[in-house]
């Protein structure tokens, strides 16, 4: 469902006018807490997911923060939606708001929508645009869905970006998730049951190497726990499991 968020790669940036354009063109949609779209598809969605929330009290109530949730499935982005009262921005691929009935409903779920290929250029603009406006957003800095369970290296991006934000980190995991909906699957229609586990905020790192490397691995191991599976030494591929 998401499109998850990309280490920056200086040489394949766009220049700055057209990065620019592109995050011109994103428009968020969270509505309020108490809009009449969430208010009326929450109830829906929990009962679909069974969904059971534990640590939702680390979330800050306001303020900018950023959500770094371990990575297996499409629905993590439903079901962090959904988990806490306080809305928050995803990022997602454009294509996917032409899904039947549910695809016109994202960007009203707090779906950003970018275009493929736009997205890799623009994604770090869009989110530094959210969090400079005092919003929440959910990232997954494994930079694509595990394949295995297991909680894969952690892509440089999420840590850059914190860095750079100076924002609060809430670490979280949705377990039981990839069993609704797997890679390479359609959803069940009957769901089944799923926890999602927030952690204690964390600090954000300094802007240097080293800090930003201990700061992802203590995140990939705080994950692993959370989701109460194992830590990965590889990188997650990109690319697969459409579907």
């Amino acid at each position: 469902m998401t499109a998850a968020l990309p280490a920056p790669e200086p040489s394949r940036r766009p220049s700055d006018a057209g990065r620019s354009a592109a995050v011109a063109d994103v428009q968020p949609m969270v509505p309020g807490a108490n809009s009449l779209v969430r208010l009326g598809l929450r109830p829906v969605l929990r009962l679909w997911l069974r969904l059971r929330v534990e640590g939702a009290h680390h979330v800050p109530e306001t303020g900018p923060v950023l959500i770094a949730s371990a990575h297996q499935s499409h629905a993590d982005s439903m079901a962090l939606a959904v988990a806490i009262r306080r809305p928050i921005h995803f990022l997602g691929d454009v294509r996917l708001t032409e899904w039947p009935v549910i695809g016109r409903l994202l960007p009203k779920l707090g779906m950003v929508p970018l275009r493929r290929g736009e997205a890799d250029a623009s994604a770090m603009d869009v989110i530094a645009r959210l969090l400079d406006e005092g919003k929440g957003v959910a990232v997954y800095p494994e930079g694509s869905r595990s394949r295995d369970g297991r909680v894969h290296r952690l892509r440089s991006g999420l840590a850059r970006l914190a860095a750079d934000a100076q924002v609060t980190v809430v670490p979280a995991a949705v377990d039981g998730i990839y069993d609704v909906w797997p890679i390479g699957a359609r959803p069940r229609p009957l769901g089944g049951p799923v926890t999602v586990r927030f952690g204690p905020p964390l600090a954000p790192p300094d802007a240097n190497p080293r800090s930003r490397r201990e700061f992802n691995d203590r995140l990939q191991q705080i994950l692993a726990d959370l989701g109460r599976t194992e830590m990965a030494m590889d990188f997650s591929p990109f690319g697969g499991g459409e579907l």
